[in-house]
């Protein structure tokens, strides 16, 4: 099972993609910004994903900042663009973080990094101020990430997440992206304001 730190890590990288901030001028930025405009013309996503070679998932998206993911062991994040839930059947808590007028997408988690760096099939992101200081980002032929390798810049641990089976523009329910409370389970507010 994927450790705590790891899915932490995601659940701050979910928080990064709904309430991202816009892109700044990087040394790759024409690979970057090529990347990022890709993943803006897709209105809707699903893909299987693994986190950390170890839990795995489906993962839905749809513009704007809708997202939903689904773990293997029963674990949910969801955004209706106004909230980011978090759900852990295992511990019954539920945690519910406002995002409101916030903004983000592929752009939010890629942006303000001072080193972008081609390799290969491969953008190298590095910060000594982002939340992650490293990002490597594997492309593939259609230029959307396949992957996302990301060290943390509190722990420096590394948190890697593969996508497979990628089906874009397709029909989502909006009712997806609103979670529904277990009646038992405690609900947490804004919990990523206590972590920093």
């Amino acid at each position: 099972m994927a450790s705590s730190k790891g899915i932490l890590s995601f659940l701050g990288a979910a928080a990064l993609l709904v309430c991202g901030t816009s892109i700044l001028s990087d040394p790759g930025k024409e690979r970057l910004s090529g990347v990022i405009g890709k993943m803006a013309e897709i209105s809707s996503f699903r893909a299987s994903i693994t986190i950390n070679n170890e839990l795995t998932g489906t993962l839905s998206y749809q513009k704007p900042n809708h997202i939903h993911v689904k773990f293997s062991d029963g674990r949910v994040i969801a955004s209706n663009g106004r909230y980011l839930w978090f759900y852990s059947p295992s511990r019954g808590i539920v945690g519910k973080q406002d995002v409101k007028g916030m903004t983000g997408g592929m752009a939010g988690l890629l942006s303000g990094y001072e080193e972008v760096t081609p390799v290969g099939g491969s953008l190298r992101l590095k910060s000594a101020t982002r939340t992650y200081e490293e990002i490597v980002v594997t492309l593939g032929p259609d230029n959307t990430p396949r992957s996302l390798r990301m060290k943390s810049r509190s722990t420096g641990e590394y948190t890697s997440v593969s996508f497979s089976g990628v089906q874009t523009g397709i029909g989502l329910p909006a009712s997806l992206f609103n979670f529904g409370a277990p009646s038992n389970a405690q609900i947490v507010e804004n919990p990523l304001n206590e972590r920093e």
